[in-house]
């Protein structure tokens, strides 16, 4: 499956979000609404890219930018202001190559599409919430559905 690319990211900005401060900071503030996704583009490694800041209504550079999270989702969005992308965070597990005989029962996990997997971890049980570590960016290999975000950006 191809990749979200930036033409396939949709920017809204309303007249009354664009440039928030009026220039009181000597910088942009504007409030802008994305939608990426569909459920068969896969997200790309390193992050969506989003169209140019230019429609975003900034001409130099953006130097902040902050997202306003969905809470029913799962997932955590960062902006990347270094390469101008949405990064898409969920939890995940590594697992070695340990042999099934060695590893015991335990319930199946699932990957952030809800599909259950093979693999297991030992002495677990099933409907049941573990805390398994730290965040990891979204594998490339999974196709978000059609996801709207609201960005505050701050640049010039």
């Amino acid at each position: 499956m191809p990749a979200i690319e930036s033409s396939d990211v949709t920017v809204t900005i309303s007249g009354r979000d664009k440039d928030i401060g009026h220039g009181a900071l000597r910088k942009n503030m504007t409030i802008a609404g994305v939608a990426f996704g569909n459920g068969t583009l896969t997200y790309p490694t390193g992050g969506v890219p989003l169209p140019t800041i230019g429609n975003f209504g900034f001409q130099r550079q953006i130097d902040f930018g902050a997202i306003e999270e969905d809470p029913g989702d799962g997932f955590h969005y960062k902006y990347d202001r270094e390469n101008h992308k949405i990064l898409i965070y969920t939890m995940g597990v590594v697992t070695g190559s340990t042999a099934v005989a060695a590893a015991g029962n335990g319930a199946l996990l699932e990957d952030s599409g809800e599909a259950e997997g093979a693999a297991r971890l030992p002495d677990t049980a099933i409907d049941t919430t573990y805390d398994l570590g730290p965040l990891i960016e979204l594998p490339d290999s999974i196709a978000p559905a059609a996801k709207a975000l609201r960005l505050l950006l701050v640049g010039e």
